[in-house]
Order: structure tokens, then sequence, then C-alpha cells
């Protein structure tokens, strides 16, 4: 099963007008069941 999350950006610090922010991003949670396997490369 895979479960995806939303995360908004950090706010930095912020000059003149323009807003300082990192990028938003999302975390995928995988959840395996027992004796499976993910092949990674």
């Amino acid at each position: 099963a895979v479960r995806t999350a939303n995360y908004d950006g950090k706010l930095k610090r912020q000059r003149r007008a323009d807003a300082g922010r990192t990028n938003h991003w999302k975390k995928a949670i995988v959840r395996l069941k027992e004796g499976e396997s993910l092949d990674l490369v």
C-alpha cells in the first residue's frame, strides 16, 4: 500500500517584496506485507 502526503515548503527569510520559500514536496509512505520486498536499483 502506498500513502502520499503533500507538504508545504518552509518559509525562509524574506527580503523586500519577494517571498522566500522552499518548494512544496510530496512524501510517499510504502507499506509492505510480510515477505514482500522492493528491488532498488
